[in-house]
């Protein structure tokens, strides 16, 4: 058991013990204890500025840079539940490092998914973020969808097919994400991935012209696994809200 407590402490694992214990610094002394070696010390720093007042765009910008090279388990966990609370200033801060940390993203098509009745949780750590934040941020989203680089565009694509099935949004802002991924796919004829992971993300969206390009895929579809995951959606797709 010492062993198992030592492991976790070592990868930031926080107990409300922790977190008391630097309760008493300042704003300027947490933002200083981001820089510890020791991951506890950082997790505590963090959950601490989440919390204060003082907390916000330029605390959040701090988080966003620590994000990209934090590498313990607990306390990216203490990060992103920090960022996710943030609003459309840190949606425009993370939307530039989506893709770009870690290597967990997909390369190229995968039926991993392909049995599940639910919208896969997006596998990169900054997508993860944004598909959790407040829906007021998807038509910020949306316009990655037209403007981003691919890199960008590969992830956001699943922060929002995430955040379109599982959060409220509204009629005109679902409807704008779904042009955006309509069209997109029709420029990217030549891009198995960004097809697969476009394909996937209809899943979200009742709608008659994601389901005729869901359909039509299914029928006529070159690539087996978009052909798998363009069923799959369809099962999912009329299951949701018509629009």
């Amino acid at each position: 058991m010492k062993s198992q407590i030592s492991q976790l402490r070592s990868r930031g694992f926080l107990s409300s013990g922790d977190v008391d214990a630097f309760g008493h610094l300042s704003t300027t002394d947490l933002i200083r204890q981001l820089e510890s070696g020791d991951a506890v010390e950082r997790s505590a720093a963090i959950r601490l500025l989440s919390q204060t007042a003082q907390s916000g765009v330029s605390v959040n910008r701090i988080f966003a840079e620590r994000l990209t090279r934090e590498t313990k388990l607990y306390t990216k966990i203490e990060l992103c539940e920090a960022l996710h609370t943030g609003g459309e200033e840190t949606a425009h801060i993370l939307i530039p490092l989506l893709g770009t940390i870690g290597r967990n993203q997909h390369r190229q098509p995968s039926l991993e998914a392909f049995k599940k009745s639910s919208y896969p949780l997006p596998r990169d750590i900054v997508a993860r973020v944004l598909a959790r934040m407040d829906p007021t941020i998807l038509p910020i989203l949306t316009t990655s969808i037209h403007e981003g680089a691919r890199v960008q565009v590969l992830e956001v694509i699943d922060a929002v097919g995430f955040m379109c099935f599982y959060s409220s949004v509204t009629a005109t802002d679902r409807r704008a994400a779904l042009r955006a991924l309509i069209d997109r796919l029709h420029g990217s004829l030549d891009d198995k991935l960004m097809q697969w992971k476009i394909v996937r993300a209809l899943e979200s969206f009742n709608h008659p012209d994601s389901l005729a390009i869901l359909r039509e895929v299914i029928d006529d579809g070159e690539i087996p696994v978009i052909r798998q995951e363009a069923q799959r959606s369809l099962t999912l797709a009329v299951k949701q809200p018509a629009m």
